[in-house]
């Protein structure tokens, strides 16, 4: 992955305000739970690759605070 660790971390908050509005969608039930479920495994999974990919670069998402 040759992406940029500002491409990176970009994609990243892409992600995470994308998960935020599922479950956004679910509370307001415009998405029921298991949908919303199937929908954020997608992005989990993204996450997780992220993850890997700053972590390469030297970042360490998992002690991030914002």
């Amino acid at each position: 992955m040759s992406d940029t660790i500002e491409e990176l971390e970009s994609e990243l908050q892409e992600v995470l305000l994308n998960m935020d509005n599922l479950a956004e969608k679910v509370q307001k039930k415009e998405l029921d739970s298991y949908e919303g479920f199937i929908q954020t495994e997608k992005y989990r999974n993204r996450i997780v690759e992220i993850g890997n990919a700053l972590k390469e670069k030297g970042i360490d998402i998992t002690t991030r605070t914002e």
